[in-house]
């Protein structure tokens, strides 16, 4: 069914803690139908992709959104709406040092896989590698195809250099061409992020000693039969350390573990792990120290602490280019304070001068603070 886009009187700004219950609102958008139903263009400011799936959620929540909210999280709530279609075309404008994707456009599909059910998609670069994510299409029904543009922002504050936005802007006009309506995210660690995984657990080295079980080696060969072997280990990996930790978690013992049953895992490290916890701590959330393993790969989250100095700066080498393209539907916000990816000493300032930027270009703000489920 078509039917008439409409405007709002203000800009409305949906700002939230977690970076994934932005979702919420943006469908809200579409309900309202002041972004259409297909097709939108999501331009996200971070300093992390948000490009994940989560892995074990069945392809068919996407057209159940409750069921889609509660299993999301913060690096995994784009591309379930992609696979909806609501959005196919996604431009990814990180800091410089943010290095998970490198530069350029990637165009893959993304689809729901024939044995398992789950969205898989069939980009092959190391980040979805990494995560077990990473199929052949010929697995896939219900395929859709995405394009994603990933562009480096904000090197003059650190290099000198002239920022340059042509490749921006035109690549920003083609996406726009056929369907005109955009989100504008921003998540204010763009500015300036913290890595909370570093200080978690130091007495027993927790994030150092990590890396003996977690860490992704690139293949080094790239056909797709590698490709899939590569993709296929890391997915066993995964899910055989999530059954350890969540055994962990119910308070149960590695000595009562069935070991057998771990193919991938190297056990002696694991053992080295649980005893440097359990050595230095009494209480241990363990499931919390398999979501830190998971962010290991072969490149580590990004961990930049700006000065205000540098925010400020920043933030005017953005709001020098949105006024260069055309105004979005409404502009989300994630804080990103209660997951401690925003430094404490700054999140506030970078939230107040993001919001009195925006409303100086676009003049009247609706600015609501949303939390989950409100």
């Amino acid at each position: 069914m078509v039917y008439k886009i409409k405007t709002h009187s203000t800009m409305p700004v949906h700002v939230v803690d977690d970076h994934n219950d932005a979702l919420r609102y943006i469908y809200r958008e579409i309900g309202s139908k002041h972004l259409p139903l297909y097709g939108n263009v999501l331009l996200h400011f971070d300093s992390h992709p948000d490009l994940s799936i989560p892995k074990d959620m069945p392809a068919d929540y996407v057209y159940e959104k409750e069921q889609l909210f509660d299993s999301l999280s913060i690096e995994n709530w784009i591309l379930p709406a992609a696979y909806a279609g609501h959005f196919d075309k996604i431009i990814w404008v990180k800091p410089p040092w943010a290095r998970q994707f490198s530069d350029g456009e990637f165009v893959f599909s993304i689809g729901k896989h024939k044995t398992s059910g789950v969205i898989r998609l069939t980009n092959s670069t190391d980040f979805y590698l990494s995560e077990g994510l990473y199929c052949l299409e010929n697995d896939l029904i219900n395929v859709k195809t995405i394009k994603l543009f990933v562009f480096t922002m904000c090197n003059s504050v650190f290099d000198g250099g002239e920022e340059k936005f042509d490749l921006l802007k035109n690549k920003f006009i083609e996406y726009t061409k056929d369907n005109p309506y955009y989100i504008l995210d921003f998540d204010c660690d763009f500015f300036s992020t913290n890595n909370p995984f570093l200080s978690m657990y130091d007495k027993a080295d927790l994030y150092n000693n990590l890396h003996k079980i977690y860490t992704f080696d690139s293949p080094t060969t790239r056909d797709s039969i590698s490709l899939l072997k590569c993709s296929r280990s890391r997915e066993i990996l995964l899910q055989e350390l999530e059954s350890v930790f969540m055994h962990l978690d119910d308070g149960k013992s590695l000595d009562n573990y069935p070991t057998e049953n771990l193919t991938a895992v190297n056990l002696e490290n694991l053992t080295f792990i649980v005893n440097e916890l359990s050595k230095h701590y009494d209480s241990i959330n363990w499931l919390i120290v398999h979501n830190a393993g998971c962010t290991i790969d072969n490149i580590e989250l990004p961990n930049h602490h700006t000065d205000l100095a540098d925010i400020a700066k920043s933030m005017d080498i953005v709001f020098n280019f949105l006024p260069i393209i055309h105004e979005p539907a409404a502009v989300t916000i994630a804080l990103s304070k209660g997951d401690d990816y925003c430094p404490f000493e700054s999140a506030n300032f970078i939230n107040d001068l993001l919001l009195a930027k925006l409303e100086c270009l676009y003049n009247k703000l609706n600015v609501q603070k949303c939390t989950e489920g409100s």
